[in-house]
């Protein structure tokens, strides 16, 4: 499993690409990359503080499908 610390340095990388971006659309897409891995990293911290039994995959409520 990838680390927080890990999460975070991905984002670094992607605030990197979106200083030497050379459109804005380019530069927006690597910030919004940027805040999903920064997210994943809250979720990570998060999930490590959870009992076992309330542990449970990232996104996995989001992708499920709601019947119609």
């Amino acid at each position: 499993m990838i680390t927080a610390r890990e999460y975070r340095q991905m984002a670094e990388e992607c605030f990197g690409w979106a200083r030497e971006a050379q459109t804005d659309e380019v530069r927006l897409c690597y910030i919004n990359l940027a805040q999903t891995w920064l997210e994943a990293a809250s979720w990570v911290e998060g999930r490590s503080r959870l009992s076992p039994q309330r542990k449970s995959g990232f996104g996995q409520h989001s992708l499920k499908r709601k019947a119609a």
